[in-house]
């Protein structure tokens, strides 16, 4: 460079000028780009280990969390005038008095979501230990929530260590949030579809829910299943029970709808009632000679036997049970005669208005094991 340099710069048609001189006359390390040191503050940002912990994974709302805070001087050196912030998670707030200094009270200072341990000293090596206390507020929503707290120099504010995290998770309150199910399985006598006094309950008895709970009835046909469902906070949820039919006892049938679906709202009960009684079983048996050729109408000669079946149903409260014993028909065709038939029977035992409702049940055999394969048929 010479001694004496210009260095000009064009800005929105206006000249500046900006005069720097180099030279050997004037003091070292004042005016030379050599040995023209500036004086910095030491990066601190490491200074301090710090480790933050909680005893608890999973809280409720309104529960207490323990926090332990260790912070560490790494350096072999004092390090004044530190501050120590926590920050707590949204919706947590500290418990008054529950703050502990290397096992003495000290209360920190509150900043919004901040508390404050101020004026502190580290000698080199020096560890303290800080314990607290914080409440879950009612309006956290359940998920994770991190704590974190750091160190930084009071008169800077710079990072004087790392960030320490402990985590939790809120979850719902088996009290208030969960719904539990009660309920009976019965002996319907009299097979109105509801629990009247002096019906008696069926002993073990399966019922399972949709997620894969089981529950067996006590001797009195009573269960309960605890916490059962966690519904949706705002709407509620539905809940779904089936009965094993199969472990009702020989000849009984249900008399109530299965499965069972309930709306669910939290921190309430819902009861689940499932009837059955032992049934009168009447059975109708059909086969192919009892319809047109091809159709599901009914020929002349047979349909006077609806007549005889309708008055042999009155006689008492019964179950009809329709069979269909097939040879070479088409499934198809099958299935649509019977439920041909099934809305016929239904249709005129509506048109009574009698004691009771009647519960229809179909079933197919066939004479060679299963449908016959069509080719076959066609040869």
């Amino acid at each position: 460079l010479a001694p004496a340099t210009s260095v000009a710069a064009r800005s929105a048609g206006t000249r500046y000028y900006l005069h720097i001189t180099l030279n050997n006359t004037q003091v070292p390390q004042e005016s030379q780009l050599f040995n023209n040191h500036v004086p910095m503050d030491p990066q601190l940002d490491a200074a301090v280990a710090i480790t933050k912990t909680t005893s608890l994974v999973n809280v409720t709302r309104g529960g207490f969390v323990p926090y332990t805070i260790t912070i560490k001087n790494t350096l072999s050196a004092l390090l004044p005038d530190l501050t120590l912030i926590d920050t707590l998670p949204p919706g947590f707030k500290y418990v008054k008095g529950s703050a502990r200094f290397d096992g003495q009270p000290r209360e920190p200072v509150s900043q919004g979501r901040d508390i404050r341990w101020e004026n502190l000293d580290l000698l080199s090596d020096e560890q303290h230990t800080v314990r607290l206390l914080l409440v879950v507020g009612a309006g956290v929503s359940e998920g994770e929530y991190v704590n974190s707290a750091h160190v930084v120099q009071s008169n800077t504010g710079g990072n004087a260590s790392g960030i320490a995290t402990a985590t939790v998770r809120v979850i719902p309150d088996p009290t208030f949030d969960c719904s539990d199910v009660i309920g009976k399985v019965y002996d319907d006598v009299n097979m109105n579809g509801y629990p009247d006094e002096n019906e008696k309950g069926l002993a073990s008895v399966r019922i399972a829910s949709a997620r894969g709970l089981l529950v067996t009835t006590d001797r009195y046909g009573r269960f309960h299943i605890t916490c059962a469902a966690i519904p949706n906070e705002s709407r509620g949820s539905n809940f779904i029970l089936k009965l094993d039919d199969r472990t009702l006892p020989s000849g009984y049938r249900l008399t109530t709808e299965n499965p069972l679906v309930r709306h669910v709202t939290r921190g309430k009960a819902i009861k689940f009632n499932f009837g059955a009684a032992l049934h009168r079983i009447v059975r109708l048996d059909i086969a192919d000679g009892v319809f047109e050729p091809g159709t599901t109408t009914v020929r002349p000669q047979w349909r006077t036997r609806f007549g005889k079946l309708i008055e042999a149903l009155r006689q008492a409260p019964s179950m009809l049970r329709i069979s269909y014993l097939a040879d070479v028909e088409d499934p198809a065709m099958v299935n649509a005669r019977l439920k041909a038939i099934k809305k016929e029977v239904a249709q005129r035992w509506a048109d009574l208005n009698c004691c009771y409702r009647l519960a229809i049940e179909t079933e197919i055999f066939w004479r060679r094991g299963g449908p016959p394969d069509r080719r076959d048929v066609a040869r």
